[in-house]
């Protein structure tokens, strides 16, 4: 049996983010475990979906690329464009793994944790078991989606289930959910030509939304929008709370909201209605602690506060206010984490101060929620 003396678990954004420091760490033996290939929830989006965040080089002027996962690297030099596709933006991380010479393990995928009797955990792999002092869990939350919003919801098809917009050749099509992959969908439909029905319970882009893109729809999706609207084969209904899908024989399927309303499609209503709460983290449900709100509660370091040694990075980290939930909010932590892995393994970190100059500043929690950053 192989012992580390830290494990990631996923090889998305978060997982190679954070590997690209504990590689700069002298004597760590580490390795990254990867159910799929680099990026693998990357490579599931739509093909016409793209990173609502802007790339740009501005690295040379100490402003590092919104979705770079290292300092010195840029997808927007790497992909060639400011908003890549989730295939791009995968080869641009198994760049990166790959110019840090990762120890990467692909397609093997974890099934189950347990805590070892000497302390730290024990990891049963399709590749076989291993131990670890530490467990940082990287799995991110599109390979989660949520299917069961609703009755009935069964009879439709979720985002994350799509492969390409273009497979949908109906002419007309009802759309649930108003925020970005509710939006998505009905933007990437109507640029095809197809008529949207856009079912919300809210505007999510109007001027009284939170200006934090975590809570509000982007600017790049707010200017899409606009378009699509301006073409006429978009109906927005707000006020919409979708209780139900039920499917009818002659007719289709029919929509059914909380203030009774009703609206009936022939086509499967598409869901844009997000994903289960902790994402990945769910795997392994019995070693999280969640609050009152159903969110994971984690310590200042996020590492779990009911199983001492693993940690959690990425989309689901929240410290109210905060909400770590884009690269560049999330990628803040990477040099905390790896800064505190070093002390309690008693490696020396200092090749580390670079990156908390880069990343460590808002990587502070306290500094977070000093200056709302």
């Amino acid at each position: 049996m192989q012992h580390y003396d830290v494990v990631v678990v996923g090889a998305g954004p978060a997982g190679i983010g954070l590997a690209t420091m504990l590689a700069k760490l002298p004597d760590l033996d580490y390795t990254l475990l990867e159910g799929g290939l680099i990026g693998e929830s990357l490579r599931r989006w739509p093909a016409q979906t793209r990173f609502i965040t802007p790339s740009f080089y501005s690295n040379p002027f100490g402003l590092a690329d919104l979705n770079a996962v290292d300092a010195l690297s840029s997808p927007a030099l790497h992909c060639g464009v400011e908003h890549p596709s989730g295939a791009q933006y995968a080869d641009y991380l198994s760049f990166v793994a790959q110019q840090h010479n990762l120890p990467i393990r692909e397609n093997c995928h974890v099934q189950e944790v347990a805590s070892a009797a000497d302390g730290g955990f024990i990891l049963s792999t399709e590749q076989g078991e291993l131990t670890t002092r530490f467990l940082v869990w990287a799995t991110g939350e599109y390979q989660f989606p949520e299917l069961s919003p609703f009755p009935g919801a069964s009879w439709c098809q979720h985002y994350a289930e799509v492969e390409n917009w273009a497979d949908f050749t109906a002419p007309r099509y009802s759309v649930i959910g108003g925020y970005e992959s509710g939006v998505d969908a009905a933007i990437n439909l109507v640029q095809l030509g197809r008529s949207i029905r856009l079912l919300a319970r809210k505007s999510s882009w109007d001027p009284s939304s939170p200006h934090d893109p975590s809570l509000s729809l982007s600017p790049y999706t707010r200017g899409r929008l606009d378009e699509a609207v301006n073409t006429g084969r978009l109906e927005i209904v707000f006020g919409a709370d979708i209780v139900e899908v039920i499917a009818n024989a002659d007719t289709g399927f029919s929509i059914h909201a909380a203030d009774g309303r009703q609206w009936a499609c022939e086509q499967p209503p598409i869901l844009g209605t997000g994903f289960i709460s902790g994402g990945g983290a769910s795997q392994i449900e019995s070693l999280w602690e969640r609050d009152h709100q159903g969110q994971i509660r984690l310590n200042e370091v996020d590492e779990s506060t009911l199983t001492p040694g693993l940690f959690l990075v990425g989309p689901q980290v929240r410290h109210d206010p905060q909400i770590y939930c884009f690269i560049y909010k999330f990628r803040q932590r990477f040099s905390m984490l790896a800064t505190y892995l070093a002390e309690r393994l008693e490696i020396d970190a200092w090749v580390l101060e670079a990156d908390n100059q880069v990343w460590g500043a808002f990587g502070n929690q306290e500094c977070c929620e000093e200056c709302q950053c």
